[in-house]
């Protein structure tokens, strides 16, 4: 009776730990799978040759956007199921403030920024 009790709870405990094993394992595929679907992302935002210089929501589902494309500035109209050329504008005609152009700061930089907003540093003062 004792040598079966006993062996019931090394089964308990041998179930615990595989399953403990099975969801770190699920875990770091998780981790995984959403950074390289990340990086897939960022890799396609990254263009040299288009920019949205910036955009402008002026109904449900329709955007007007100011769109660098090389050297030229077209204006898009954007609905739901169409996008049309708008015009084309000249780069004197626009006001492109550096935040604008800026490049997009990454996750890291993000949440190094709100650490620092929410838990500030504390400097040693004497």
């Amino acid at each position: 009776m004792y040598l079966n009790s006993t062996l019931n709870s090394f089964d308990n405990f041998f179930q615990l730990i595989m399953l403990v094993i099975v969801f770190l394992i699920i875990m770091a595929v998780a981790y995984f799978v959403t950074r390289w679907i990340g990086n897939m992302g960022s890799t396609q935002l990254n263009n040299k040759n288009i920019k949205v210089i910036e955009g402008c929501r002026v109904g449900q589902n329709k955007f007007v956007e100011i769109v660098k494309v090389g050297n030229k500035y077209f204006v898009l109209g954007i609905g739901k199921d169409e996008i049309s050329c708008l015009g084309e504008v000249k780069e004197e005609e626009l006001v492109i403030s550096e935040d604008t152009m800026k490049p997009l700061l990454d996750f890291n930089q993000i949440l190094a920024k709100m650490k620092e907003k929410t838990f500030p540093t504390k400097k040693n003062n004497k």
